[in-house]
């Protein structure tokens, strides 16, 4: 695992978490360090995808992660200062720190579909949108395709379902 410490959390309470003691995330030409009690809320998936994508689980860790290079990407925009990673590779590297982790491939590139589509409506994260543009519209419309088709089977069934308690 890339990462050398942590993150250990500390639950704050309405889905707010805290980083206790640091971490470490040692990568092939970089070493990120993420201060102690570091506010996070982990995945930030709509409640509405809760079922799909909880807000925990085997990526938590690249979720810490995430946050906090978000949050210094805000920093380097608001103090004309640098962040340790570009926009585009703070998604790309969360992407790559769930697959370290074990996280399915599936989970995975809806995550970060995800995250993409939230940096077309941050201005700290949304250099480099467009170069990712067809692959997030791929994506998304293939995870649409499927919703639908799967939202339409149900439909057929539970009419056929109907029919055969009406008979």
């Amino acid at each position: 695992m890339p990462f050398a410490r942590g993150p250990v959390l500390c639950y704050r309470g309405a889905g707010q978490y805290a980083t206790v003691g640091p971490t470490e995330y040692v990568g092939e030409d970089d070493v990120l360090h993420i201060p102690s009690d570091f506010p996070t809320d982990l995945a930030s998936v709509p409640r509405l995808f809760w079922t799909l994508i909880p807000p925990t689980g085997a990526y938590e860790k690249a979720a810490v992660l995430h946050d906090w290079l978000c949050v210094q990407l805000a920093r380097a925009r608001s103090t004309g200062g640098r962040a340790p990673v570009t926009a585009r590779d703070t998604d790309g590297l969360f992407r790559r720190v769930m697959r370290e982790g074990q996280v399915g491939f599936v989970t995975r590139w809806l995550m970060w579909v995800g995250v993409r589509w939230g940096a077309l409506a941050n201005p700290a994260r949304r250099a480099g949108w467009w170069r990712d543009a067809p692959l997030v519209l791929l994506l998304t419309a293939i995870g649409l395709a499927i919703v639908v088709a799967g939202m339409w089977g149900a439909h057929l069934a539970v009419d056929q379902l109907l029919r055969l308690v009406a008979q």
